[in-house]
């Protein structure tokens, strides 16, 4: 009996990292090329990599930390397409800056649409240890996120911009589902009459973080949640 794997069983530490590196970009190709989320199983994923599932199952242990592993590199590219819009801006104002952070997310669809079943759907059946792990690196980020945020803009302190980020999560796991209907819901979301209802991810999620920001301005560290002390 043949197979249509094209690798021999990796051994060594690199040919593991290639292996990984391989079903992630197959994942990630597939789910921008249309494919929704939920018919992305690991059993899809080995035909489309031309692997056996069991050698899948070496690499994720589950379809949800697949996702969490794409989720994560995709947010890696985010990061660097903020940073390089950030370093744009001379003295960004806030507008400037949330229009930035907006633009960004927006770039990343793929980022957005995972973030937006993290915790719903992601971090129901993924190990606890995985799971700690990419919380930890999640408040690495949500710190050094807000220390250059404060670098370029320094009116709000680095408390209120560890608010600002966790908030502009929340903002895109809302925002992102309701710009984004389905078929069925998208044509009802077509009539004119309901026009007050419709959402443009990028416009309100600039729009929220610009309100976010002029909130946070006047705020002492000392009125900031007390989970940010924590970073």
């Amino acid at each position: 009996m043949t197979t249509s794997e094209p690798f021999q069983r990796a051994r060594r530490p690199e040919q593991k990292e290639e292996r990984r590196a391989h079903l992630l970009a197959t994942a990630r190709s597939a789910l921008r090329g249309g494919m929704e989320l939920s018919d992305l199983g690991l059993n899809e994923l080995a035909r489309q990599a031309h692997m056996t599932k069991s050698n899948v199952y070496r690499y994720f242990e589950n379809r949800e930390a697949l996702l969490l592993a794409l989720l994560e590199e995709e947010s890696a590219l985010w990061r660097s397409d903020l940073d390089e819009r950030l370093g744009a801006l001379s003295q960004p104002t806030a507008p400037q800056l949330a229009q930035a952070f907006a633009g960004a997310s927006a770039a990343y669809p793929l980022m957005c649409r995972l973030l937006s079943i993290l915790p719903s759907i992601i971090e129901h059946n993924v190990s606890p240890e995985r799971l700690r792990t990419f919380k930890l690196n999640t408040v690495a980020l949500v710190g050094d996120l807000a220390r250059q945020l404060h670098g370029r803009m320094p009116s709000i302190s680095i408390e209120g911009y560890i608010v600002f980020v966790r908030q502009a999560m929340v903002l895109t796991i809302g925002l992102w589902p309701l710009s984004h209907p389905r078929d069925a819901l998208a044509q009802v979301m077509a009539l004119p009459e309901l026009l007050p209802l419709r959402y443009d991810f990028e416009a309100d999620l600039a729009a929220g973080l610009q309100l976010l920001l002029r909130g946070l301005a006047p705020m002492s560290p000392a009125a900031m949640n007390r989970k940010t002390k924590i970073l």
